[in-house]
């Protein structure tokens, strides 16, 4: 019980920062500070970067343009964003490696638990690596693209290793349907396929949003950060599709929500659809302040993190049904045998 209870309090902790990074990844792009620090993994060749740049070599410009990078201008607020990105990414790693060593445990009987977070480990090593591949290129677009949607990945396998120890056995380790809510095991048949096609949609819509994210990177740089106003105008027709998709996304969420919450009781599944509802509000609040703010900074950042977080709380709501799910496909021959 005490491992059990030490690893769901740190796979918990990853969770929680790995949004943290999400969001102050979106922060990074939304203010240009990519490139605030043009090398990797130093920051203007130091382990800590600079406050002035009097405190950089008179000729830093030219040696960092001669290794090819495009931004060489020193910028103080722009280095210690993307510093402290960096700082809160290497603090990831280091909860995902104690998660991974609080999984130990579990190899013997619930040994899942163990693999989910040894992949998490390992694609946070890619994340890195990538992280550094983003950089070298200048922060290309699609590059950051994949960086995002590989957190995604991540944070999933680390919501399902957490999910698979909170619902299995505390001695056995095997999954224990009667850990399961009752009023779960009671939805009926309709609610897991209707929500994995909400879910689907709700990523395809996230991988279109990062479409009009690139588009937005391209017109910001075209027009060196200035006339914002003017940028939707500008945007490919892939905004257009980003848009209209919200609508009927909303509607068919909103139903489901509405129908979730009328069938459970006071419980993980209903406390992770207000979590739904809260986060399908502030997803639209913050769009439509896109759309008629004309992209203001803050909005683009909290945009992307509500659409990660829709992703998410829907995953660990698919985790949550599936063992209802297969509990009622086995008990399904005794409900129509003639005992029953």
């Amino acid at each position: 019980m005490k491992q059990r209870t030490r690893f769901i309090w740190m796979a918990t902790v990853t969770v929680i920062t790995i949004y943290a990074l999400i969001l102050v990844g979106g922060v990074v792009r939304a203010t240009g500070a990519g490139m605030g620090c043009p090398d990797w993994p130093k920051c203007f060749d130091q382990w800590i970067p600079p406050t002035a740049e009097s405190q950089l070599p008179a000729d830093y410009q030219t040696i960092y343009a001669d290794r090819g990078y495009a931004e060489t201008t020193f910028n103080v607020r722009k280095t210690w964003t993307e510093y402290l990105n960096r700082l809160l990414g290497v603090f990831t790693g280091f909860t995902i490696l104690l998660t991974l060593i609080f999984s130990s445990p579990f190899r013997r009987n619930n040994p899942m638990v163990f693999w989910l977070s040894l992949s998490g480990f390992i694609l946070v090593g890619v994340q890195g690596w990538l992280g550094s591949r983003v950089v070298a290129s200048n922060l290309n677009p699609g590059m950051i693209t994949i960086h995002m949607l590989l957190a995604q990945v991540i944070v999933g396998l680390l919501i399902w290793s957490l999910l698979k120890a909170m619902l299995s056995s505390p001695l056995s380790g095997a999954s224990a349907h009667n850990q399961v809510p009752e009023d779960v095991l009671n939805l009926p048949k309709w609610v897991f396929p209707v929500l994995v096609l909400a879910t689907l949609a709700g990523l395809a819509q996230l991988v279109i949003g990062t479409q009009v994210r690139e588009g937005v990177d391209l017109i910001a740089k075209q027009s060196n950060n200035e006339n914002r106003h003017l940028w939707i105008d500008n945007l490919p027709l892939v905004f257009s599709v980003h848009k209209w998709l919200a609508l009927p996304l909303t509607v068919f969420n909103g139903w489901l929500i509405y129908e979730l919450l009328g069938r459970t009781q006071p419980g993980l599944l209903r406390s992770l659809t207000l979590g739904l509802a809260f986060v399908f509000g502030a997803t639209i609040v913050m769009g439509l302040s896109m759309d008629r703010l004309h992209l203001p900074m803050f909005a683009q950042p909290l945009h992307l993190w509500f659409s990660s977080l829709i992703f998410g709380i829907q995953w660990a709501m698919l985790l949550l049904l599936f063992p209802a799910r297969s509990h009622r496909t086995t008990q399904a021959p005794l409900a129509n045998s003639p005992a029953a």
